[in-house]
């Protein structure tokens, strides 16, 4: 199969995924779409992330696209019948200095997919918000904190791990206030959090 116009995102992951294992190629999700899954579509994103967690060379993961109709252009995998595209992020499978040795499966319409943990993929957003200051990845995070609980400890023992410290009392206060309101949209979530950073100025 090679044509994909009709085909939703994550079960385009999961023939992915699938087709991939089919050659020994493990993979696990990461990045927006894990984000879209556990945010429960308030983000949505067009882009498959999937570290190859078994270390297969280039050469093994461009014949297995090739073989769903998928061709490199640049960074990313594209097909000419859908939008999406699917990248491969460098192992190992980590979020900010943690290495990653426990995930998940979970069960949607299509089949199954490997994933990141709900918490590790709230870890992963808030690394990219305090070391590229990327406020993108903090409405994410928050998004996904507002489906998902995750032990205040071990946000606290990670926002220490990763030099940011004085920044865990601030995500706290802004996922303790999110938990208040029935916020729907990226847009919704972004502008409460403007809103709640120029109160606190």
């Amino acid at each position: 199969m090679s044509d994909y116009k009709d085909t939703p995102i994550i079960q385009l992951a999961v023939t992915v995924a699938g087709h991939l294992q089919q050659h020994d190629i493990r993979v696990i999700l990461v990045g927006g779409l894990a984000v879209e899954i556990y945010s429960e579509n308030i983000y949505l994103t067009n882009d498959i992330d999937l570290v190859n967690t078994s270390y297969h060379p280039p050469a093994a993961i461009n014949q297995a696209m090739s073989e769903i109709g998928f061709f490199k252009r640049g960074r990313v995998y594209v097909n000419d019948t859908t939008d999406i595209c699917v990248e491969f992020p460098s192992a190992p499978l980590s979020v900010g200095d943690e290495l990653i040795e426990e995930t998940t499966i979970i069960e949607v319409d299509a089949g199954n997919m490997p994933i990141l943990l709900a918490r590790d993929v709230i870890k992963d957003r808030l690394a990219a918000y305090f070391h590229w200051n990327d406020k993108p990845s903090l409405v994410q995070a928050l998004a996904v904190m507002s489906k998902h609980a995750i032990d205040t400890a071990e946000l606290q023992a990670f926002c220490q791990s990763e030099g940011k410290a004085d920044e865990f009392a601030i995500i706290e206060q802004l996922r303790r206030s999110l938990d208040k309101q029935a916020l729907s949209s990226m847009e919704d979530i972004e502008t409460f959090i403007i809103r709640q950073t120029i109160e606190q100025l």
